[in-house]
């Protein structure tokens, strides 16, 4: 067997771009500064893309692919950081595979929890199957990343060590660096046709309440016919289904239907808005919520616990609330930015990079101490 240390050698096993989501953007930069530091950091891509063979990472072609290409790398020595959230099945068994080959193999194992709060898999009522089965995930790595305080008190419940899981957004000072560039032509005649855009991320996901997003749209739309609407985000396979929802609430002509766009592209898009519309219930550190913030865009959200000072909030499924804000936007939105703090422009990458590094020395002083006695 390959010696047992992970020296600078780790796969990184989660969403890479495109389509560019948040923990894709974070999957990026953690590459980058781990890179910069010497690491043989690999990439096995879960991402839509993921089919798709590409010198930039490790395809996926089946469940059992996967476990094989798990277990080369942990063969030939290499660390492993999963990612996962309370929404998926298969994601849950995906992170439960890795973790458990990392630790048959002696490597470090990490996982970073990429839920909110409230996700419909975890957390769970207490001594139920679900709460005891993330409790068995969770016992696996040797330290779990989250990405704030009040998301690791959700973690703290399926039983794990305080010191075991370490908060860490996903947001990072660079997310917002970076130079604007020109819209495509048919976005840019959206804007020119419009007094004010709303601006929104989205995916044809039941957490991103798209039939409220509609009805909320078409409200608005009614009083307001100036007014347009720019989704974005949305992956190509669910472009249709979104189209049919436009379609059948009569609202195509509100809404500028984006798909998956560069990084560049979507802060220009944003700093162009009126205003950032989220509706996901089940998110943390939002990273996009983060970065109209720290531009200074009013962020209008629904209220899930966790979202950061500055954001102006509606209660979930309240569509009175979402359209009183809405219409603020519009008859006193200086007073919105006025309300907006200085945002902590923090590295956050340099930091998850340094955790990882501990965790890692550790591993191999442990190993060395076993390899002498």
């Amino acid at each position: 067997m390959p010696d047992a240390a992970a020296s600078k050698k780790i796969l990184q096993i989660g969403n890479w771009p495109p389509p560019v989501c948040g923990w894709s953007m974070g999957l990026v930069g953690l590459r980058e500064e781990l890179e910069a530091r010497g690491w043989d950091c690999q990439v096995m891509n879960l991402n839509e893309n993921r089919r798709v063979r590409s010198p930039e990472y490790i395809d996926v072609q089946s469940g059992w692919d996967f476990f094989i290409k798990v277990l080369r790398r942990v063969w030939r020595g290499y660390a492993v950081h999963v990612r996962v959230n309370g929404e998926s099945k298969k994601g849950y068994l995906l992170a439960l595979a890795a973790m458990a080959l990392a630790r048959m193999f002696g490597r470090p194992a990490l996982l970073t929890y990429c839920g909110g709060r409230q996700q419909t898999f975890f957390p769970a009522p207490a001594g139920s199957f679900r709460l005891r089965a993330f409790g068995f995930l969770f016992c696996l790595p040797h330290r779990v990343f989250c990405n704030s305080e009040a998301v690791k008190q959700v973690l703290l419940t399926a039983g794990m060590p305080s010191a075991r899981v370490v908060p860490i957004p996903h947001f990072s000072s660079s997310y917002v660096q970076g130079d604007r560039v020109s819209v495509p032509d048919e976005v840019e005649q959206f804007y020119q046709q419009h007094r004010g855009i709303f601006f929104s991320y989205v995916c044809f996901r039941k957490e991103f309440a798209l039939e409220f997003l509609a009805k909320a749209i078409g409200a608005f739309r009614a009083a307001h016919p100036d007014i347009g609407f720019m989704l974005v985000g949305v992956p190509e396979r669910e472009l249709g289904g979104i189209r049919a929802l436009l379609r059948s609430e009569r609202i195509e002509d509100a809404v500028c239907l984006c798909g998956s766009v560069a990084h560049e592209m979507f802060l220009t898009m944003l700093t162009r808005s009126l205003a950032y519309i989220r509706t996901p219930m089940t998110d943390g550190s939002c990273s996009s919520v983060l970065e109209s913030l720290t531009l200074r865009i009013p962020v209008l959200a629904a209220d899930n616990g966790t979202r950061p000072p500055g954001c102006e909030l509606w209660k979930q499924g309240d569509l009175a609330g979402l359209l009183g804000k809405m219409e603020q936007v519009l008859s006193n939105r200086d007073a919105m930015v006025g309300r907006i703090p200085e945002i902590q422009l923090e590295d956050n990458a340099r930091k998850m990079a340094d955790s990882i590094e501990d965790v890692c020395l550790a591993a191999e002083l442990r190993a060395g101490r076993t390899a002498s006695a």
